[in-house]
């Protein structure tokens, strides 16, 4: 075990610790790629292009909307981005 400012407890204790760290990175990650979403949905609402499909310009669904308003994509062209 390392000395002062080093390792506290044991191994286990510290894997622990590096895990929950990890998680707390990628939380915040999370946090504000979605932040960001959310800004952006912002402008689109003040631009008047809020439920406008940003890849096909069709109107997106109330149901897409209502699930994920930050949504900038219509399902269909949601779903071809994933394959």
């Amino acid at each position: 075990m390392p000395g002062a400012g080093g390792w506290e407890g044991d191994v286990a204790d510290q894997a622990n610790s590096d895990t929950e760290a990890e998680l707390q990175i990628r939380l915040h990650q999370t946090d504000g790629r979605l932040a960001r979403a959310i800004d952006e949905a912002l402008v689109r609402v003040k631009q008047g292009t809020y439920g406008v499909c940003v890849t096909c310009k069709n109107s997106i669904s109330k149901a897409r909307l209502n699930a994920v308003p930050w949504t900038h994509q219509c399902r269909n062209c949601k779903e071809k981005q994933r394959t």
